[in-house]
């Protein structure tokens, strides 16, 4: 895991499809931690089509890109949110990040272990799909949370999700939370 010998909560929230609100997911989660105490981080793991700063109404300074750029540490890069949280935002439109190599990989996790004030949950808003970055911020994460809705082309792409990540990586534990259900009467 990320951070792996620390308290810190890592939790990757993806989808096999985009649209099914998992942005949106994220955005409550982290807010009604940080309302109950608790010091979130929010990453805008989609690299090249991030949008959790347009979510909520920031506008940050600056992204990811400059972290991986090395032109800002990842302290300064953080852009405060409601409620207390922080958000590390991605670019909009930066291909160059769509596929982290292992050299970015390693650099954005001794970014993050470095940081001074670290966050007792992290929550990664990873992209839509089976991407080689959606993997890899599932797998660093402690828990992988697949955001579906009863539509038959999110819930294929879910279960095609979970099984890349159980067949191929041996992850064994998810949570599903079904979105956009009709109320019952």
């Amino acid at each position: 895991a990320l951070f792996e010998d620390s308290k810190v909560q890592v939790v990757a929230v993806s989808s096999g499809k985009g649209g099914v609100g998992k942005t949106n997911v994220v955005v409550n989660l982290a807010v009604a931690s940080a309302r109950q105490g608790r010091k979130v981080l929010v990453m805008d793991a989609d690299l090249a089509l991030g949008n959790v700063d347009i979510v909520l109404g920031v506008t940050p300074k600056y992204t990811i890109e400059d972290v991986l750029s090395g032109q800002q540490r990842l302290s300064q890069v953080l852009t405060p949110g409601p409620a207390g949280i922080h958000i590390l935002p991605a670019t909009s439109g930066g291909q160059e990040f769509s596929h982290l190599n292992y050299e970015q990989q390693l650099h954005l996790q001794s970014a993050f272990l470095q940081l001074p004030d670290p966050p007792d949950l992290l929550c990664i808003d990873c992209a839509a799909g089976i991407s080689a970055n959606v993997l890899y911020f599932s797998l660093v994460a402690h828990e992988t949370l697949v955001v579906v809705t009863p539509d038959p082309s999110s819930l294929t792409d879910a279960y095609a999700l979970v099984k890349v990540l159980s067949t191929r990586y041996h992850l064994r534990s998810f949570r599903l939370l079904i979105n956009q259900t009709p109320l019952a009467r």
